[in-house]
């Protein structure tokens, strides 16, 4: 599917309005960066205002909006996480009924309301794009292009595992990606000893697959990740307690709102979560009961007063829940 943003650029002919939301904030920010970069001279002070959060003035964006360019042939307004998508805005209703000819009013928003008024006139102009999350091959291609920009390769295999100990976060790839390049120097080729030597993992991820061992009561896999994240990532107990913890809200989160049949999307917001991991919550969440869950959350919090109270050393506290549960 074609990119609104890249062929409007192209084609030097923009929308008077353009929406920029979804998932993936990566991708949001390097598109609405392209398009004010092509639509604002550098230093260009007088044809640009931003603004920002949810009490954004949207009256002076208004009067902004419908102020003509001074020597330039568009003025620029961007507004970024004003929640106008989200909420009911009359103002800017009236305003997108007949938006300004020689202004471009460029929105930036997480969460949007696809049924709302304001979603839908934006959408009838052209000017909604959305930011959706890579699916695995388009983001292993995305990496073999960003490596190839500084003359570096990357195979698909060594792809695949710096995705598979960073993440899908687009951000945090490329903060990864950056590390590598200065990590090889001059070498052209990243290989797999590379990512591995650079440390590249996640504590929640790491947390992820121990509680995957603790499910398949494989206990010594379990205490061995465990003891890795104290050891080799320098996590502290209580840090990997409230990562435990947290990961267990999200599973029964997860298997309530599955059991309702909601939406991927709908139960990725309320666990606060990336909607594709979602299928592997489920899958990790039907291996626990509810019981068991709460037994677990609650031993959490013991661990927790157990350790600040003196009663027990933070670590063997966290060590005991891993192998009572694995």
């Amino acid at each position: 599917m074609a990119n609104l943003i890249v062929e409007d650029i192209k084609a030097k002919k923009y929308k008077p309005v353009y929406l920029v939301f979804g998932d993936e904030g990566y991708i949001r920010e390097f598109n609405r960066k392209k398009l004010i970069k092509a639509l604002v001279r550098e230093g260009d002070s007088l044809n640009y205002a931003a603004f920002s959060g949810k009490d954004a003035d949207i009256n002076e964006i208004i009067s902004l909006s419908r102020t003509l360019p001074f020597m330039a042939e568009k003025r620029v307004v961007f507004v970024k996480d004003s929640g106008f998508f989200k909420n009911a805005c009359e103002e800017l209703t009236d305003y997108l009924s007949e938006p300004g000819e020689d202004t471009v009013l460029i929105f930036d928003e997480a969460n949007v309301d696809r049924r709302g008024r304001n979603y839908k006139a934006v959408e009838k102009l052209g000017g909604a794009f959305e930011a959706k999350e890579m699916k695995e091959p388009e983001l292993r291609n995305w990496i073999k292009k960003y490596f190839s920009k500084f003359d570096k390769n990357i195979s698909e295999s060594t792809a695949e595992l710096l995705i598979s100990r960073a993440g899908k976060d687009m951000e945090q790839l490329s903060s990864e990606i950056k590390k590598l390049i200065d990590y090889v120097g001059d070498r052209t080729e990243i290989e797999d000893g590379d990512v591995k030597a650079i440390g590249v993992r996640i504590p929640a991820d790491v947390v992820f697959q121990m509680i995957n061992a603790m499910a398949s009561k494989r206990q010594k896999e379990a205490v061995g990740l465990y003891y890795e994240l104290l050891n080799n990532d320098k996590e502290s107990p209580f840090g990997i307690l409230s990562l435990i913890e947290r990961h267990f809200r999200i599973l029964m989160i997860v298997r309530e709102m599955t059991e309702k049949k909601c939406q991927q999307d709908e139960i990725a917001r309320a666990a606060g979560v990336r909607p594709f991991t979602i299928k592997n919550y489920r899958n990790q969440a039907s291996r626990y009961s509810r019981r068991t869950m709460k037994a677990i959350l609650d031993d959490c919090l013991e661990a927790d007063l157990a350790a600040k109270s003196g009663r027990m050393k933070d670590s063997l506290a966290v060590e005991l829940i891993i192998m009572k549960y694995s």
